[in-house]
């Protein structure tokens, strides 16, 4: 479903009370979305997967032809495959369209 579309990743909340808040964007791709479990399998674009926290919330924007999406979770995984460094994400409340000056609209 979204497979292929460029995902940046924000850190926006620290569960782990000794984390520092990290705040750069992650450029990712999505490599497979599971509707049922809401997980998305993102494809980090970066090396080094420790820059990614297991103990943090983000929010993950993937960008469509005619949309920007939202969605705000945690990582579960993070691994090393034959197809890059993997990500799993577990999406906490579905998805949000961005749109230009109305604010977030839930996409249902």
């Amino acid at each position: 479903m979204y497979e292929g579309n460029p995902a940046d990743l924000r850190m926006v909340k620290l569960i782990s009370a000794d984390a520092v808040l990290d705040e750069a964007i992650h450029k990712c791709q999505v490599f497979k979305y599971d509707m049922e479990e809401d997980f998305i399998y993102l494809e980090l674009k970066e090396n080094d997967l420790t820059t990614i926290s297991l103990d943090a919330k983000y929010r993950c924007y993937i960008a469509t032809r005619n949309e920007l999406l939202c969605c705000t979770g945690v990582v579960k995984e993070r691994f090393h495959s034959e197809d890059g460094n993997m990500l799993v994400f577990r999406i906490e409340n579905g998805f949000y369209t961005i749109s230009d000056g109305d604010g977030i609209e839930k996409n249902m």
